[in-house]
């Protein structure tokens, strides 16, 4: 097989745009009415950020980052920023752990993961107090946090085995 230099760009921009139709997608898909529904909404990127931050952290560059945080923005109607914020921070806590959980057995990780959504919670709380003037409180986001955490195996496996098979090397 012959190396082609000139459709390593298009295979580069090809995976970022699938995954940033991916990204979209699950960022639109907590907004679901099944989730007002029930009355918990969990936090689907995150079960994102943390697995990919670990084991393809190709796929999910501070860019794409950025620009799905705007799009989440707008939709949530969030001021201007306010979810790069808290997802750059998350990142980059995420960042000084991942020595750590890369080699670690699933129950380790899923561990690690619930640490990080109640990390998460507390930045978001903490970020929504600022903007509101107001202390939000973390006690209204404890059922999306455990719906979060609980939803971590079913998803990792279902992005493992559909998703990650999907998406050039």
């Amino acid at each position: 097989m012959i190396y082609d230099e000139e459709l390593l760009p298009w295979n580069i921009w090809r995976r970022r745009f699938l995954v940033f139709i991916f990204l979209t997608g699950i960022v639109c898909l907590t907004l679901l009415p099944l989730w007002q529904n029930i009355g918990i909404q969990p936090t689907l990127f995150l079960i994102i950020l943390y697995h990919w931050s670990l084991y393809r952290p190709d796929l999910l560059t501070v860019e794409q980052l950025v620009l799905i945080s705007l799009i989440q923005d707008g939709l949530y109607a969030y001021p201007l920023g306010f979810s790069a914020l808290r997802l750059l921070i998350s990142y980059a806590l995420l960042a000084t752990q991942k020595r750590i959980l890369n080699h670690q057995g699933f129950l380790w990780v899923w561990g690690g993961f619930s640490i990080f959504v109640l990390v998460d919670a507390l930045i978001y709380a903490m970020l929504l107090s600022c903007v509101k003037s107001e202390w939000t409180g973390i006690f209204p986001l404890i059922p999306g946090m455990l719906m979060t955490t609980g939803i971590y195996p079913l998803a990792v496996w279902a992005m493992n085995r559909f998703v990650m098979k999907r998406l050039p090397a």
